[in-house]
């Protein structure tokens, strides 16, 4: 047998994607030096309009979300918009979801990060049809916002803030309710 057809069928099993929706995400990413594992993908809905599918990467893959929010190491949190989102809506949105998530203690303690998280939101303006927004943590640079592979906020420190963020889709929240079971893979 040669050997460049058995390394192109390698390379054709290895590029394995997950697909929700229309919208295909890779089974494992690249996190500075780390590599993650797709953990789950799970469809954003409001008023029954489909808003956006998540993907949830993790270093090793786990249906407790507890562990998800503790596991050491490179995290991101994969948005692939459904529909276009003004800037204005999708923090409006995603404040309640971070009210319904975390303690009042805990968000006025978050308070800078938050709000330079929402100064990147309002400064991008809409978010369109098609647009992959990338929140990804890195042990040590904290949690940085790419929209299209464009990084458009300095990375911003504490890990807490992107446990905080993950809680989002995570914890207890209507948000987090819909899809939890979905990014952690459970029944």
């Amino acid at each position: 047998m040669k050997l460049f057809p058995l390394v192109f069928l390698l390379l054709c099993f290895s590029a394995k994607a997950a697909e929700l929706d229309g919208v295909r995400l890779d089974d494992r990413v690249s996190a500075g030096k780390q590599e993650l594992q797709l953990n789950g993908l799970a469809l954003r809905t409001r008023f029954f309009f489909k808003v956006y599918v998540a993907g949830l990467y993790l270093p090793q893959k786990t249906q407790d979300a507890q562990a998800a929010l503790a596991m050491p190491g490179a995290k991101r949190m994969n948005l692939v918009m459904l529909r276009d989102v003004d800037a204005d809506s999708f923090s409006k949105s995603l404040r309640a979801a971070l009210k319904d998530s975390n303690s009042e203690a805990d968000l006025e303690r978050l308070r800078p990060q938050i709000e330079a998280l929402f100064a990147a939101i309002e400064r991008i303006g809409e978010a369109k049809k098609g647009a992959v927004i990338v929140l990804d943590f890195a042990p040590g640079a904290g949690t940085s916002l790419t929209v299209n592979g464009a990084q458009e906020m300095k990375p911003v420190a504490g890990d807490d803030f992107f446990a905080a963020l993950l809680r989002i889709w995570l914890d207890q929240g209507p948000v987090a309710e819909q899809m939890k079971k979905a990014l952690l893979g459970t029944p």
